[in-house]
C-alpha cells in the first residue's frame, strides 16, 4: 500500500457518502407534490480545479428545467450520486433554496479530493494476504517497491496520468493516460498505456492449486526468466449516465528462458519460448450503484467478449466471455443485502500462460483465498447481508494542515455471507483437480471497515466445503 495512504488509513478507518443536508429535505417536503417545479439556477461551490462542465455532465437536468415535484428528491439524489461517483470529490452536498411554490435554486457544495499522489510503493506480489501468509511462509522479500506518481483530474477535466517504476521481486515500468472525453458532447473517451516487465522469480506452473515460483535456491534464479512488453488502446463510449461501452485493442510480446520451457513445456505450448499476440475485446457496463467503491444500493452489470489472437501472429487463438451481475438493496433500518453472480467461458485448448483463473482479485468463493482454481468454464455467486454498526466522522481540525484530510469518515458494517462456485477442469490437468468439477461453497461472518476515500478493510471468517475454518483479511471490495 502507498505510504501516504497507509498513514491516512492509520488516522482513521474510513468512509461513507455524506447525506443531503436535512434542511434541504425539510424544505422539499413542504412543496406541493402534485405540481412541477423549475430549477431557476445551479451554483457550484468548491470546484477549485474541476471544470464546471465535468460536474454538470453528471446532472440529469439543467437550469430552467421543470421537474415533477414528487420526483424531485429522487432526481436530486441520483444526480448527487453521479457527481460523487466521478471519484473527484470527498463530499458532495446538494442544497435547495425555495424561491416560491414553483421555483427553487440549487447549490452544489463540493470538497475536492487530493489529486496528486507522488509516493513510494511497497506492495506484496501475492494475490492476497492469505496466499502470502499460508503459501509463501510470510516471506517479506516477496514485494515490489519503487516510485509511483498518480495525477488525477489532470487539467481539471477528470483526466488521469500514472507513472510507476517497481523493483524488488521483479522489475516493472508502467505508463497510463486516461482522457474521459474527447468530444464536445462528452460521450467519447480514450485510455492508452504501456508496460515493460522483467522477471527472474516468475511463477511457471500450478500444483495443488498453488503457483510454483522460481525460488532463491533455484539454479535459474540469477538469470532473466521472463521479459514482456505490452500496450493497449481503449475507446470508451458513454451515451448516458449509467451505460459504458469499451472497445480495447491490446498487444504483447513475451519471452521466457529455455529453462522455464523445460520445467513446463506447456507454458506457451509445445516447449515454445515466445508468445506474441494481438487481442480485441468489447465490454459493456451498466452501473447504477449509489457508490462504486462501497455500494449499498443499486446494481452493476458487465459483459465482456474477447478474441485473443487476430491472425497476424499464430501463437494464440482464444475466445473469452465474462458475465457479471451484482445487486445491492437497502433494506431499511441500517440493513443491507447484496448478491452477485458471474460466469467465465473460454476456449478449452489453451497453454498454461493463457489459462482462465478462478481466484484472482475478488473472483473466488470466500474461504478459498489460498487457492487458484483453473478451468475454461466457471460459475460464481456471492451473497451478503450486513448491518451498519457505526458511521461517523473525525474532524482533525488544527492538527491536520491539509484541508482535504481534515475530516476523516469512519464506518463499520457487520455481515454474514454465503458463496458458491463451480469450475470445470482443463483436459488432462490432474495436478490441479482437487477443487474442480465439484461444488465449492462457504458460509461466514465478517466486518467491513470503510476507510478514507472508501478504501475497505474486510475481516472475514468462513467455513468452506472442504470442512475448513478460515480467517481472511482483505483490502478489496467483496464483489
Amino acid at each position: 500500500m502507498d505510504l501516504y495512504k497507509l498513514v491516512l488509513t492509520a488516522l482513521a478507518i474510513t468512509s461513507c457518502l455524506v447525506a443531503n443536508a436535512q434542511k434541504s429535505r425539510k424544505a422539499l417536503d413542504s412543496l406541493d407534490s402534485t405540481g412541477y417545479i423549475t430549477v431557476r439556477s445551479i451554483e457550484i461551490v468548491g470546484n477549485d480545479k474541476t471544470k464546471e462542465y465535468i460536474i454538470t455532465r453528471e446532472l440529469s437536468f439543467v437550469s430552467g428545467d421543470s421537474i415533477a415535484t414528487h420526483q424531485l428528491e429522487e432526481i436530486l439524489q441520483k444526480s448527487r450520486n453521479n457527481v460523487y461517483n466521478t471519484n473527484l470529490f470527498s463530499t458532495v452536498e446538494f442544497e435547495t433554496a425555495i424561491i416560491d411554490s414553483a421555483t427553487i435554486d440549487l447549490t452544489i457544495n463540493l470538497e475536492e479530493r487530493w489529486y496528486v499522489w507522488p509516493s513510494f510503493t511497497l506492495k506484496p506480489i501475492d494475490r492476497n494476504l492469505v496466499d502470502w501468509w499460508t503459501n509463501r511462509d510470510k516471506d517479506f522479500s516477496r514485494v515490489r517497491f519503487g516510485p509511483k506518481l498518480d495525477i488525477y483530474n489532470v487539467r481539471g477535466r477528470k483526466e488521469s496520468l500514472r507513472f510507476i517504476g517497481l523493483f524488488g521481486f521483479d522489475r516493472r515500468f508502467i505508463f497510463q493516460y486516461s482522457i474521459p472525453y474527447i468530444d464536445k458532447n462528452q460521450k467519447h473517451g480514450l485510455v492508452l498505456g504501456a508496460s515493460s516487465i522483467l522477471n527472474k522469480k516468475m511463477p511457471y506452473e500450478t500444483v495443488g492449486h498453488v503457483n510454483n515460483f522460481i525460488t532463491d535456491t533455484s539454479e535459474y534464479v540469477n538469470q532473466v526468466n521472463a521479459e514482456a512488453w505490452s500496450g493497449f488502446l481503449v475507446y470508451k463510449y458513454r451515451p448516458s449516465f449509467y451505460d459504458y461501452h469499451y472497445l480495447t485493442l491490446q498487444g504483447y510480446d513475451m519471452t521466457i528462458s529455455d529453462d522455464i520451457a523445460r520445467l513446463n513445456p506447456n507454458y506457451f505450448g509445445d516447449g515454445a519460448t515466445n508468445q506474441t499476440a494481438l487481442g480485441l475485446s468489447y465490454s459493456y457496463v451498466r452501473d447504477r450503484r449509489d457508490n462504486r467503491n462501497y455500494p449499498l444500493s443499486g446494481y452493476y452489470g458487465l459483459g465482456v467478449l474477447e478474441k485473443l489472437g487476430l491472425g497476424i501472429f499464430k501463437d494464440v487463438d482464444i475466445w473469452r466471455m465474462d458475465l457479471q451481475y451484482q445487486h445491492f438493496v437497502d433494506l431499511g433500518q441500517k440493513w443491507y443485502f447484496s448478491s452477485g453472480i458471474g460466469a467465465q467461458l473460454s476456449s478449452p485448448n489453451a497453454s498454461y500462460f493463457n489459462y482462465t483463473e478462478f481466484g484472482q482479485g475478488t473472483y473466488y468463493v470466500r474461504g478459498f483465498e489460498q487457492f487458484i482454481v483453473e478451468g475454461p468454464y466457471n460459475f460464481l455467486t456471492k451473497n451478503s447481508i450486513k448491518r451498519e454498526i457505526l458511521k461517523t466522522k473525525f474532524n482533525l481540525g488544527r492538527f491536520m494542515p491539509i484541508k482535504k484530510f481534515k475530516k476523516i469518515p469512519f464506518a463499520i458494517y457487520a455481515k454474514a455471507f454465503a458463496d458458491a462456485g463451480y469450475v470445470v477442469n482443463y483436459e488432462n490437468y490432474e495436478q490441479n483437480s482437487r477443487l474442480t468439477d465439484k461444488p465449492l461453497y462457504s458460509l461466514g461472518v465478517g466486518l467491513d471497515l470503510v476507510m478514507l476515500y472508501d478504501i475497505t478493510l474486510r475481516l472475514e471468517y468462513s467455513y468452506n466445503s472442504e470442512g475448513q475454518f478460515k480467517f481472511a483479511p482483505n483490502v478489496m471490495a467483496e464483489l
